[in-house]
């Protein structure tokens, strides 16, 4: 595998897990009566999504 290809991965998956936790920070921040209303689905969905947004401009900015 390429050097760059590794390269790509390894900021997509920074992004997810920076993504992961700034919703955890978020639904933490949240009452408990919204956090028990927010489907799992739905957190998962906006990780996915934070994650790959994050990654796609990183892998852009570093060519």
């Amino acid at each position: 595998m390429p050097t760059h290809l590794l390269s790509r991965a390894f900021t997509a998956l920074g992004g997810c897990a920076v993504a992961f936790f700034i919703v955890l920070g978020l639904m933490a921040a949240l009452p408990p009566a919204v956090r028990d209303a927010v489907p799992d689905g739905v957190l998962g969905g906006i990780v996915i999504t934070l994650g790959l947004t994050a990654a796609r401009r990183l892998t852009r900015r570093s060519r």
